[in-house]
């Protein structure tokens, strides 16, 4: 059994590994011509680098380890290739959602305004929301969108989860996106949806960018602010409009952070490998069918 690393393990998580799967041969990727010839014959591949690259050279691929939450982009480049895919599920929720309450918190406190306050000769206080007095719907209901609601209990904001069938009421104050992204979800939220929004509605998306029609949200003129951390094209282009926009709050995708090893994904890794090597049912799967 060969198992291809697409990225440097620590010498710590790689021994968890191999203690995991004793009869496995791993080996490692250090860049796309490498990880290309390595694929090949490769039975597993953990982590996303060169994957997208090479999956079409692999000759015997049985499963996928991503470490990333989102896997739309997985699915269009393996096509029908017939493989397990399993992805970081809970690994990031709690940090996302904390991101997401962060940029709300920002938006109703008015912080972004505050930038130019150096400016202005006179000092002068405004008055600013309370999350505590808002209808929020959150539209995705995983981890991410469930830690978001935990996070905004305390506060006192009245939270409605979005249903799949699309039954649920968008006259609310704030509005959360922690959707994937599949062919049910892209332009989920586009002009009708945002223009039921309420009067000085807010609007945050840390799912995929995709989900929200950008164009929809720039002309929605009664919004009272977005704050987005995904975009419909990424990086953002210089020249796109939401940089004029002194009402949208823009983060650069980092609700999920860089991190530095050892990697949180790393004892999902070494779990599911043990489970690969010993025939058991993986964890995390993902339903091609739904795209998550």
């Amino acid at each position: 059994m060969k198992i291809l690393l697409m990225y440097e393990p620590g010498a710590e998580h790689l021994a968890r590994l191999q203690g995991a799967a004793p009869k496995a041969d791993f080996v490692v990727a250090h860049d796309e011509e490498e990880a290309r010839s390595l694929v090949v014959d490769a039975d597993a591949v953990l982590g996303n680098r060169w994957f997208y690259q090479t999956v079409d050279a692999a000759t015997r691929l049985q499963w996928m380890q991503s470490n990333s939450m989102g896997v739309d982009l997985i699915l269009e480049r393996a096509g029908h290739r017939d493989f397990i895919l399993t992805c970081a599920r809970g690994v990031y929720d709690g940090e996302v959602a904390q991101h997401a309450v962060g940029l709300a918190l920002a938006l109703a406190r008015g912080l972004p305004a505050f930038r130019d306050a150096q400016h202005h000769a006179e000092w002068s206080r405004a008055r600013l929301r309370d999350i505590g007095d808002m209808d929020a719907l959150i539209l995705g209901w995983g981890g991410v969108g469930q830690g978001i609601a935990r996070l905004l209990e305390p506060f006192g904001t009245r939270v409605q989860s979005g249903r799949s069938d699309g039954r649920h009421s968008f006259d609310v104050d704030l509005l959360f996106l922690a959707l994937p992204l599949t062919s049910r979800t892209r332009h989920l939220v586009g002009t009708e949806e945002l223009r039921t929004l309420r009067q000085g509605a807010l609007v945050v998306n840390v799912g995929r960018g995709e989900t929200l029609d950008t164009d929809a949200l720039l002309a929605a003129t009664h919004l009272g602010g977005a704050a987005l951390d995904v975009f419909e094209s990424e990086p953002l282009p210089a020249d796109h409009p939401l940089w004029e926009r002194r009402d949208i709050l823009i983060t650069p995708h980092v609700a999920r952070s860089i991190e530095a090893p050892p990697f949180r994904w790393e004892p999902l890794f070494e779990e599911n490998v043990r489970r690969f090597a010993a025939g058991d049912p993986l964890l995390h799967v993902v339903n091609r069918e739904k795209g998550y």
